[in-house]
Parts: C-alpha cells; sequence; structure tokens
C-alpha cells in the first residue's frame, strides 16, 4: 500500500489517522477541564452548605449569605464560566483557549491548591486535613478529582500532536 493510500483512508501512520487522535486527545483534554469545573462546583457547594449551616445552627445571622460570602461566590462563578468557555473553544482548536487553560487552570489554578495544602502538610496537618477533611468528609474526595481532572486535561493538552490541531487565528 503507498503513502498517498495511507493518507486517504485513515489507517495506522496515516495523517488522518494522526490528526483524529488528536482531536480525540483535544477534547479529551476539554471535557477533562470541564469535569474540573464542576468538582470545583461542588467543592464550593459542600463549603457554601457547611458555612450556612454553621452560622444557622450557632445562632449566627440564621444561615444568611454575607456580603463577602456572596463576593466569593460571583468571582468563583466568573472563574468558572471562564473556564468552561475556554474548555469549549479549546474543544474547537482555539489556540488562545489552549494557552489560557495551560496557564489559567494548570499553573495558577492548580497552585492556588496546592500551596495552601503543602503548606498545612508542612505544618504537622494530616492529609485528609490539608485536603479538606474538616470541611466535609465529602470534601477530600471532591478535591482529588478536582485536581485529578485539571492534572488529566493538562497532560492531554500537552500531548504535542494536540498543538498541531490548534488553529492559528485568534
Amino acid at each position: 500500500m503507498t503513502e498517498a493510500t495511507r493518507r486517504t483512508t485513515g489507517l495506522p501512520g496515516s495523517n488522518r489517522a494522526l490528526r483524529t487522535r488528536a482531536v480525540t486527545l483535544r477534547t479529551l483534554s476539554a471535557a477533562a477541564f470541564g469535569l474540573a469545573v464542576l468538582a470545583g462546583i461542588a467543592e464550593g457547594v459542600i463549603s457554601v452548605g457547611v458555612i450556612v449551616g454553621d452560622r444557622g445552627a450557632g445562632g449566627g445571622t440564621g444561615g444568611a449569605v454575607d456580603a463577602g460570602l456572596a463576593a466569593q461566590l460571583v468571582l468563583r462563578g466568573a472563574i468558572f464560566a471562564v473556564a468552561l468557555t475556554c474548555a469549549w473553544f479549546l474543544a474547537q482548536g482555539r489556540r488562545w483557549a489552549w494557552w489560557a487553560l495551560l496557564i489559567g487552570l494548570g499553573l495558577l489554578g492548580t497552585a492556588s491548591m496546592m500551596l495552601p495544602m503543602a503548606s498545612d502538610l508542612a505544618n504537622g496537618a494530616d492529609l485528609s486535613t490539608a485536603l479538606g477533611g474538616d470541611v466535609s468528609a465529602a470534601f477530600p474526595v471532591v478535591r482529588v478529582l478536582h485536581l485529578g481532572f485539571v492534572l488529566a486535561g493538562v497532560v492531554a493538552m500537552l500531548h504535542p500532536e494536540v498543538r498541531t490541531t490548534l488553529s492559528k487565528r485568534r
């Protein structure tokens, strides 16, 4: 079989097969980032539920959300919306979304989760506490899923073939 035949048929080793695999990896990366956002939302729901529940049980503001907590929720909502938008555009092959997710979630977002945990561990906390086990029993599980989805997204997007499928246009 000639190279030209392989190129047009999609057989292993053909350009079409390589491009299809790269697009699949790019889509996998976008899906992993989408799942990471959902895990981040779940973390927020657990945290707010615990905070509001504690306030109500402690005779505080009756379970109301104060301005500081509301501002945090708005900020996190905006970050999640931007991350989901970038994941969507990554799936479409946009190079700027690749960079935004790599820097935003892969670097800054991961650091914002890992540095406090590393600090807690360095100060003698156990792993469960460092992962937020004092918030809720479910929180460490969701946090590990969150980190796992981000890492899976980064690993998939850093595959060399993925970069070849990204558009040069903005």
